[in-house]
Formats: structure tokens, C-alpha cells, sequence
């Protein structure tokens, strides 16, 4: 059993709806392949107001991330296969995720009403977040900064989900050289609205200090010259 994560770039005839809607519809191929608990990630028009919001320094960002638990690793080659009719181009990661907080995960969830119902757009959105170690840091330094950081994003966020991925190895030929994705889930009134992100609607003051932490507690462990941060809609395909 592995975690893959593929970073995904749009056909760019197509419109963002229409991939969407395809990369959905391949999942009883993909189950068939033997992967489970497909999760896709996309920039599509119920995001396009969070478009201020996203950081990228590569010329060309991803569009969408798409991650499976795949049983047999051999597999992966048929999954390729199988993917690449549909994108423009796409690199495939196999990582190791954490999910830090979990009670706080299920309170805040709980709280904002959040179901991610099979098939559905979960509310809200998804920023998915691509960078590499910084050299300054030992592997072991750089791992325990970015863990503090995860359980620092539910008191300074609005967060409601989080993962974090340490990139084991790259799976294709040409693959950006990353050592982290990171899927982190807001709700709705974060789209475009930073007091909302920041969970300080209203309080300037309070959103100014927020800012200022996160920002602190990221410098500790992101390379910002490596960084693609896109938002995204969240489908949870299949268990």
C-alpha cells in the first residue's frame, strides 16, 4: 500500500469544469486498478474568487492534485496510462502523510457542519501547497518545525483539515524536485476573504496578528523561492 499524490495541469481547451468532471468520472477505473480513498483537488470556477490568494513562483502552476491509496505499486504504470489521456502533462509522488490535531480536526469540523460526502464538493476550499526543505535545515530539524506549524494553523486559521505529505521519492521521469505537499481545507468564507482565513472576521487587529505568527512559524521551515500554492475545489471520489 503506497500514497501517490499527482500534481495535475488542465487540458487547456477544456474548461476547468469539464476536467474536473472527467478526472471524477475515472474512478471506477481507478478502483478497478486498485486504488482507494481517490481525493481530488481542482481550480475550478467555485474557487475563482480565492485567485488573489494563491503564491506561486513556478511559470507554470499546477491546476489540480489528484491522490490515491494504491494497493499494488505495480499498478502504477496503468495508472499513468490511464491519466494521461486526460492532462496536459502530470508528475506522481509517492509520500507519507500525517494528519497532526486530530481531535481539533474533528471539533472544527463538527463545528462548521463539514461533511465530505462521497462524490460531492465538500464546502469551502482546499489550498494545496508544493515547496522543498530549505538547505539550512537537517531533515529531522526541518520535519519538527513543520509539524509545530500544523497543530499552530488551527488556533491561527479557520483550518477544518489538514495533511501533510513528506515526499518519499518522485515517481516520474522530469519531476519537479519537492519535499512536501500540504492539503489544508477552509471554509467557504474564506474565499477571498482573509479575516475569514485567518479566522478574525471584523477584528483587524486580531487578523494583523495572525498574519504576523503564521508568516513567523512558516519562515522556520518553507523554502518561499520553491513555493506553488494554489486553492482549490475538494471531491472526496471514493472511500
Amino acid at each position: 500500500m503506497a500514497k501517490i499524490m499527482f500534481s495535475l495541469w488542465r487540458p487547456k481547451p477544456q474548461s476547468a469544469e469539464h476536467w474536473r468532471d472527467t478526472l471524477i468520472g475515472l474512478q471506477d477505473l481507478l478502483m478497478a486498478l486498485g486504488a482507494s480513498e481517490i481525493r481530488l483537488m481542482v481550480v475550478d470556477q467555485d474557487v475563482e474568487k480565492a485567485s488573489a490568494q494563491r503564491m506561486t513562483a513556478s511559470r507554470s502552476p499546477l491546476d489540480g492534485m489528484l491522490s490515491i491509496t494504491l494497493e499494488d505499486p505495480e499498478k502504477l504504470r496503468l495508472v499513468l496510462r490511464l491519466l494521461e489521456k486526460h492532462v496536459e502533462k502530470l508528475h506522481a509522488y509517492q509520500v507519507r502523510e500525517s494528519v497532526p490535531c486530530s481531535e481539533k480536526r474533528s471539533a472544527r469540523k463538527a463545528q462548521l457542519g463539514i461533511q465530505n460526502a462521497i462524490g460531492k464538493r465538500t464546502p469551502g476550499m482546499c489550498q494545496v501547497a508544493t515547496f522543498k526543505r530549505p538547505p539550512r535545515l537537517s531533515l529531522d530539524e526541518w520535519t519538527h518545525h513543520w509539524r509545530e506549524h500544523g497543530f499552530s494553523a488551527y488556533i491561527l486559521q479557520s483550518i477544518f483539515d489538514c495533511r501533510q505529505n513528506i515526499v518519499i521519492a518522485a515517481l516520474t521521469p522530469g519531476a519537479p524536485e519537492i519535499d512536501a505537499i500540504v492539503e489544508e481545507h477552509y471554509p467557504a468564507t474564506a474565499i477571498g476573504n482573509p479575516a475569514a482565513f485567518y479566522g478574525a472576521p471584523g477584528n483587524f487587529e486580531l487578523l494583523y496578528e495572525r498574519e504576523q505568527a503564521t508568516s513567523e512559524s512558516v519562515c522556520r521551515f518553507m523554502d518561499f523561492g520553491s513555493l506553488d500554492c494554489i486553492l482549490t475545489s475538494f471531491y472526496q471520489v471514493s472511500a
